[in-house]
């Protein structure tokens, strides 16, 4: 039988191994090849890392390698505005990204901040995607108003709204919904979120705009694509398909027939 396309809009590896849950290009496609992946954003793993640049190196030599990796890079404006801002022309001029993550849970700022704009301002440049962690473990950081104030200053930008407002309890997911609704340059990533909360997102926008993703190495990609399974079951083939795969695929300009 002909395998089907699976694109995961969330994995994460490192060059480091100084966190327990680190893991390594090399382990990531062994975990990407198991869960039958055929293509994956791989951005960084942000624990414990103080300095973004290198992992936006590793990951973008990896993907010169790995034609299954769509590289993201990842810009910390707690490093500095400044540095924050070379790091973004970084990861889409040399590194090949396809976009930049800001990350304010993690890094401990609010995504519509004026130094976060400007690092936004380098990547619009560039016709690179941006992408946000928008989760319930920081909410105020990672509001979903503020990603809405973001997407209307840069309307010829795609969004990604990683977690849709998961990866806690209680999640925010519909009110994530109601701003992706607002603005069509947002699309939703359904990874650390419960997949009911992503089928109240298919019902609501339509198939169109939500992208699977697992946050490997924190889930298992092959657990979360069952429990996709199970919630997409009572769609018909054409909207499983698309949000197994062939949304992203296509906002990346890649092939989506079955490898």
């Amino acid at each position: 039988m002909e395998k089907r396309y699976i694109f995961d809009a969330d994995t994460h590896v490192s060059p480091y191994s100084n966190f327990d849950k680190s893991i390594n290009a090399c382990q990531w496609e062994e975990r990407m090849e198991r869960a039958g992946v055929a293509h994956a954003i791989v951005w960084l793993l942000p624990q414990g890392v103080v300095d973004v640049t290198e992992s936006n190196r590793y990951i973008g030599r990896e993907a010169q390698k790995n034609k299954r990796i769509v590289p993201f890079g990842w810009a910390n404006i707690r490093e500095g505005a400044e540095k924050a801002r070379e790091d973004a022309r970084l990861c889409l001029e040399e590194y090949g990204c396809a976009g930049v993550k800001l990350n304010g849970a993690q890094n401990e700022y609010y995504i519509d901040c004026p130094e976060a704009m400007s690092v936004m301002e380098v990547v619009a440049a560039r016709n690179g995607m941006i992408a946000f962690h928008i989760g319930a473990d920081y909410p105020d950081f990672t509001d979903p108003i503020r990603a809405e104030r973001a997407a209307r200053a840069f309307p010829d930008t795609k969004f990604l709204m990683v977690h849709m407002g998961g990866a806690g309890e209680p999640d925010v997911s519909q009110r994530v919904i109601e701003t992706a609704a607002r603005n069509p340059n947002m699309y939703l990533v359904g990874s650390a979120i419960p997949a009911a909360k992503v089928k109240a997102a298919i019902d609501t926008l339509g198939p169109d705009r939500i992208l699977f993703g697992s946050d490997t190495p924190f889930y298992d990609a092959a657990d979360v694509i069952r429990e996709y399974d199970r919630m997409l079951s009572g769609y018909d083939e054409e909207v499983r398909r698309k949000i197994m795969g062939e949304n992203a695929g296509r906002l990346f300009g890649l092939p989506v027939q079955s490898v």
